[in-house]
């Protein structure tokens, strides 16, 4: 009797270990002090016209499957770009400001392909952002991408890091650019 609870137990343990992840988290916030003093506010607006919103595509033995994050994209761009400003800049936001910032998500993908002795990933980010601070408007690209390969099966937590990080990448890549500062000091 004894063995076949251990046996039973340890099958359930090896079952919800092999289970895949329901979502894929990103995590970009930066640590804010809560008294950041903020110089100027603008309104941020994140649209994402892609059809489908998933992150992470995994091909393993021909088949595909999806995983979004476990907020909206849109929501995810909106805070995580708003608190980085926020910390780099010391821009605030508020939707009822004259100076917006909109950003649209072209590409925002993560393709795991997953085989019995290795994985490839391809990352890709593209946003076009338009900056409208009342009197210029600025529209410009911004894409950052990665790839990465290793043995056996991918880590799905080194994923979402590496992703996390891409995103925060192309988060100082547009409030370090010349034009952006120039187009939000106004």
């Amino acid at each position: 009797m004894r063995k076949l609870l251990f046996v039973g137990a340890l099958l359930t343990m090896i079952a919800g270990c092999s289970n895949a992840p329901s979502h894929f988290i990103i995590n970009t916030a930066p640590a804010i002090s809560s008294n950041s003093p903020v110089v100027k506010n603008i309104a941020i607006n994140v649209v994402d016209p892609r059809s489908r919103q998933a992150i992470l595509r995994l091909t393993d033995a021909g088949k595909h499957s999806y995983l979004s994050s476990n907020i909206p994209t849109a929501e995810l761009v909106k805070q995580g770009f708003g608190d980085h400003i926020r910390q780099q800049l010391a821009i605030g936001t508020n939707p009822n400001s004259s100076s917006a910032l909109s950003i649209t998500i072209d590409k925002m993908a993560l393709k795991l392909d997953q085989s019995v002795v290795s994985y490839e990933t391809q990352s890709l980010i593209v946003f076009n952002i338009a900056i409208n601070n009342g009197t210029k408007i600025l529209n410009k690209t911004f894409k950052r991408q990665g790839t990465s390969k290793g043995p056996l099966k991918a880590d799905i937590a080194v994923l979402e890091r590496e992703f996390s990080a891409l995103l925060v990448q192309i988060y100082n890549d547009i409030s370090n650019d010349s034009q952006v500062r120039s187009y939000l000091a106004m």
